[in-house]
């Protein structure tokens, strides 16, 4: 098994882009990452079936959010665009890894600071 050294600066990047996610599960999150790639590159797993994965992702994180923030169409679409940045793209291609500024997301969380 290849485990990452802990000073790591990826994986110091992955976990915090998680949190800012609101993955809070970091090693299962970490895990089901990385099977959906192992899937995709076997060809188990479609680019559309990890488009539902995703989809159902960020529905069950703006769920718990949707009564506290104030632009609900910004939020979701930020969280999206967060979520594909951790998944893989297309066989053979990691995943971006860039989520774009902190303040972004915050902005679009407009104000919430709660799980």
């Amino acid at each position: 098994m290849n485990v990452p050294a802990r000073g790591d600066a990826a994986a110091r990047e992955r976990h915090h882009t998680l949190e800012f996610i609101g993955l809070r599960a970091h090693a299962t999150a970490v895990g089901l990452i990385q099977l959906c790639e192992e899937l995709l590159n076997a060809g188990v797993l479609s680019a559309d079936g990890l488009d539902r994965i995703k989809a159902a992702i960020c529905s069950e994180l703006a769920v718990g959010k949707r009564a506290r923030v104030s632009n609900q169409r910004e939020f979701d679409e930020m969280l999206k665009r967060r979520i594909d940045a951790v998944f893989p793209v297309s066989p053979g291609e990691p995943a971006r890894d860039n989520i774009g500024p902190l303040e972004e997301f915050e902005d679009a969380l407009g104000g919430y600071h709660g799980a």
